[in-house]
């Protein structure tokens, strides 16, 4: 489950959903990046850039990592001719911000342009007036290492109160499977599910289809996947601290990929800040503030519960055979995943991050008293098989 912006499942997959294209946003800063290999000379104009009055300042950010060839940036007039332009071919990282002074009122086109063969990697960006690129501070190393702590917190807890080493890591193993098949359905469909939805929906009942169907994906693969292997192999078949072992690992490998995920990414921001465009830079800046920060640790320590309640039905429908408890489940982990979903497709303000955190709370709240509940009334074993269980 995950619902802030650093982290991996649903940004990754929702950046698919929309492709890498020009984006333009309300304070009028535009960008798009992409990988080229082309064999003959070419070019792309993404965008067209409306100036209002002679010598208005037009920023331009454009970097990346050109492989081979010949790579040039240009700013091209409504006559076609080139107003400005900077060429790059030297292999390696590169990095051009500069101001334009447009010649005249009107419009231009700016993009990229090619006499042959080329392979890079870019991230080109324009606005109206200079771009400065943000600092990162040291804070935003806050997010990736609160993280990482709430795992090694919850590691803590199975080794003191001698949990089951094996099944923890065999919720870890799990969930990287869960989310792995998830991505591999994910990457050819969502997009072709989301076009259709609205194409074929009005735009409010569309959102919401499609928010439910994201949920639906995580309930099918990190519930129903885990419950049809636990319920036809000896897994299955485990005593209570095994299950809470289970959940546990299931939570803890993804707020320690999250996690190091987010510190990367920071470090990297803070010593090769080039290599990063500056919308990306803004996005990893935005960590530096204590209240971005501090978000995704607290959410990481609430989704862990979730994780664990989540299994601990699963294992507990099995022992019990009792089919409502894995439903139960799988509606508990999709309606918070379809939650997530929404955040994620509608965009993240700070506001919304907190709307979200507190679901993500009440959620996790669930989980603990959820989770004491089933270990009351867990079946114990005997003889090596469950004991109390019915049918």
């Amino acid at each position: 489950m995950t619902v802030k912006l650093y982290h991996i499942v649903l940004p990754v997959l929702l950046l698919l959903l929309v492709g890498c294209q020009a984006e333009k946003q309300a304070d009028e800063i535009a960008w798009v990046n992409g990988t080229l290999d082309e064999s003959a000379s070419g070019s792309m104009m993404p965008f067209t850039v409306q100036v209002e009055q002679a010598g208005a300042p037009v920023g331009i950010d454009f970097r990346g990592a050109l492989v081979s060839g010949t790579l040039r940036v240009q700013l091209i007039d409504a006559d076609g001719e080139s107003v400005w332009q900077e060429e790059v071919s030297s292999a390696g990282a590169f990095v051009v911000n500069t101001v334009v002074n447009a010649p005249e009122a009107g419009k231009y086109q700016l993009g990229l342009a090619w006499d042959g063969p080329v392979q890079a990697q870019y991230s080109l960006q324009y606005k109206h007036g200079k771009i400065e690129p943000p600092t990162i501070s040291p804070l935003a190393l806050l997010s990736g290492l609160g993280m990482i702590a709430v795992a090694a917190g919850y590691i803590v807890y199975v080794i003191v109160t001698r949990l089951s080493g094996g099944y923890l890591g065999l919720g870890a193993l799990a969930w990287v499977v869960a989310v792995a098949l998830k991505f591999a359905w994910a990457i050819p469909v969502n997009k072709l599910v989301y076009n259709a939805l609205y194409s074929a929906l009005p735009k409010a009942l569309a959102g919401p289809v499609f928010y439910v169907y994201v949920g639906l994906l995580t309930g099918v693969f990190e519930v129903a996947l885990v419950w049809l292997v636990l319920r036809y192999t000896r897994l299955g078949k485990a005593e209570w601290r095994r299950v809470l072992a289970f959940g546990i690992g299931f939570g803890v490998v993804e707020a320690l990929l999250l996690g190091l995920s987010s510190l990367g990414n920071v470090v990297a921001a803070m010593i090769m800040p080039n290599m990063f465009p500056p919308a990306a830079l803004e996005q990893i800046a935005q960590a530096s503030n204590i209240l971005y920060g501090l978000a995704p640790v607290l959410e990481r320590f609430f989704t862990v519960l979730i994780h664990i309640l989540s299994n601990a039905l699963i294992f507990y429908a099995v022992a019990r055979r009792q089919p409502r408890w894995f439903w139960l489940a799988f509606v508990y982990k999709t309606l918070i995943d379809s939650v997530a979903a929404y955040a994620q497709v509608t965009g993240l303000t700070l506001g919304k991050i907190w709307v979200i955190e507190a679901i993500v709370a009440v959620w996790g709240a669930i989980g603990w008293p959820g989770t004491r509940l089933i270990a009351r009334s867990y079946p114990e074993i005997a003889g090596g098989h469950l004991a109390g269980t019915e049918g």
